[in-house]
């Protein structure tokens, strides 16, 4: 699965739930919301999928595995337990592999925590965190949510994306 992809249908699914939404809203068909409102529409998505955007645009354009890993903002008070018990692993896998990979780490409350959404695609009535993840060149080769992975489970993948 490919980030960019993924991030395009996400965009699109958004904007076609947004269309609906204006349609309803002002008393119009899907069609004529759509052709009249077409450039507040466009407005309103491109400005929320910039940052987005812009992750998603450093990732791929890291030539290394990375992994990836969404969690709470460790200065909350309310820890995530399994964002914390899953450290040790991605600490393990980091001493391991150290410059042959790179760690991407994103706070799932901050603007880019979006990108939770885009690989989770799943309905969910929370976000089940940590998610992480190994990207290699902007292909999403494995991910996992709301668990602790061992490292060797990382290992495996991660090797899989070294020459």
């Amino acid at each position: 699965m490919d980030l960019t992809q993924l991030l395009s249908e996400h965009k699109e699914s958004f904007k076609q739930k947004f269309i609906e939404a204006l349609a309803r809203k002002n008393s119009m068909t899907v069609d004529k919301a759509r052709k009249d409102l077409k450039d507040f529409i466009d407005q309103f998505v491109d400005e929320k999928y910039v940052k987005i955007s812009k992750v998603i645009e450093r990732i791929y354009d890291i030539e290394k595995p990375v992994i990836l890993n969404i969690r709470r903002d460790r200065m909350r008070e309310d820890k995530c337990k399994i964002c914390e018990g899953n450290e040790p692993n991605i600490h393990a896998i980091e001493k391991k592999y150290g410059s042959m990979i790179e760690i991407f780490e994103v706070i799932e409350d901050r603007p880019e925590g979006a990108l939770y959404q885009i690989i989770f695609h799943e309905e969910a009535e929370e976000k089940k965190l940590p998610l992480t993840a190994v990207i290699n060149k902007g292909e999403l080769i494995k991910f996992w949510a709301g668990k602790t992975v061992d490292s060797a489970v990382y290992e495996q993948y991660i090797k899989k994306c070294l020459p």
